[in-house]
């Protein structure tokens, strides 16, 4: 079945790139606006900072979302499981995750200056949100019979929020997760290109200005592959904390 997905994605991925190249060659376009993938896999190499680039990225993508996603899960068992919590807290998270995150980015670009801390607490903020709204639905979804039993024998608090309470909601924390790391990236690179002097986001600000089209097309395709690497890497997290999701049903 893997191997069956892998052929299907690189064949249409192949034929993409075909029409791509043939569409360039028979219309009268402006190679500079509208570059054909050859030239675009040439500027590519051509582009000896796109790997510090990606790291710098990667890097801001990696620590805002840990910190945003670790909170995330901290308040969403707290107000999933403890009522006061919920009606304080949880309201008062339902109301900020409506405000836009990109309408934030010139508030914290004031607020923590064009540095790190700025894009890292914007990733925060943007990844923080969905994974609490899923843990906070996953801890209050668990089944009244398995919250009763637990009471009814006893066990410690701990034990019961890391047996029951926790690992419950795994699955929900993950997807949650994943969520929150797809909205923290395309937060990433508006916030570079506001703010930042190395970084994807910002290259391809630069590389706009210079009409180096080539080059743009060549990091927004780079864009797309960290991102379904990192979606299929929260697939397998998904897969292998929670393997009963994935038993065959008789």
């Amino acid at each position: 079945m893997q191997k069956t997905t892998i052929f299907y994605g690189l064949s249409t991925l192949f034929m993409v790139l075909i029409i791509w190249q043939i569409s360039v060659s028979l219309f009268d376009v402006n190679p500079i606006l509208f570059p054909s993938p050859l030239e675009v896999l040439s500027a590519f190499y051509d582009s000896p900072e796109i790997y510090s680039d990606i790291i710098i990225s990667m890097i801001r993508l990696v620590i805002g979302s840990i910190i945003g996603i670790s909170l995330a899960v901290f308040f969403g068992v707290l107000t999933g499981h403890i009522s006061v919590m919920d009606k304080t807290l949880g309201n008062m998270w339902n109301f900020l995750r409506f405000i836009p995150p990109l309408a934030l980015v010139p508030l914290f670009l004031l607020w923590l200056g064009i540095g790190e801390f700025s894009k890292i607490g914007l990733l925060a903020w943007t990844s923080f949100f969905p994974t609490w709204i899923s843990v906070h639905a996953g801890v209050k979804g668990l089944e009244n019979k398995y919250l009763l039993v637990a009471k009814s024998l006893s066990v410690k608090k701990t034990w019961f929020l890391k047996e029951i309470v926790f690992k419950g909601s795994t699955n929900y924390i993950v997807n949650g997760a994943r969520v929150g790391v797809g909205f923290a990236f395309s937060v990433l690179v508006a916030a570079e290109m506001l703010g930042a002097f190395a970084g994807v986001g910002y290259r391809i600000s630069f590389l706009q200005s210079v009409y180096r089209i080539d080059r743009m097309i060549g990091y927004i395709i780079i864009l797309g592959a960290i991102g379904l690497i990192f979606d299929r890497l929260f697939m397998g997290l998904s897969k292998h904390f929670t393997p009963w999701k994935n038993e065959p049903k008789n």
